[in-house]
């Protein structure tokens, strides 16, 4: 049989002398296996290749966050919907004198900003959580002045009333 032959024109059966072998010609007997590796015991892998074949392993380097260009390998980094939250919440807060909801927007803000920084590369809105977180605190301030505005008002008319 010569090498041109393909194995379904070789006479015999698999494994016999004669029928062609994985990767070797009949001829050359143990040319069966690939040249270079041996089938010693401990010697069946070269050191710093992957035990599946084709080279190397990758280096696995992490992921730094703040670069827009490191995306996530599995798909496009996404909107987080508590740092919309956060901001949505902390600009109704402060532009339509709603400040009640304010703390609630200091606490998806910092909710939001643990989930980003949890997972490096695959949230995009940081900014927006930190808004969010900013706008909340600077409400829940305004909102605690008011609050002691009214009590301080309230006691003030309160020693008024009893002066007279």
């Amino acid at each position: 049989m010569s090498f041109d032959e393909r194995p379904q024109d070789a006479t015999g059966r698999p494994g016999e002398p004669g029928y062609p072998q994985y990767g070797g010609r009949p001829q050359d007997p143990g040319y069966s296996q690939q040249p270079g590796y041996s089938q010693e015991p401990g010697y069946s892998q070269q050191p710093g290749y992957s035990q599946y074949g084709g080279g190397p392993e990758p280096t696995r380097y992490p992921l730094q966050p703040g670069y827009a260009y490191q995306q996530p390998a599995y798909g496009i980094a996404r909107d987080n919907s508590t740092a919309t939250l956060a901001l949505v919440l902390g600009v109704v807060g402060l532009a339509a004198g709603l400040l009640i909801v304010s703390p609630f927007a200091w606490w998806q803000g910092n909710k939001a900003l643990t989930e980003i920084d949890a997972a490096p590369g695959v949230y995009r809105n940081r900014g927006m959580a930190q808004a969010g977180q900013i706008t909340g605190i600077i409400g829940t301030i305004l909102l605690g002045l008011g609050i002691l505005f009214a009590i301080a008002m309230v006691v003030f008319v309160v020693a008024l009333n009893r002066s007279y």
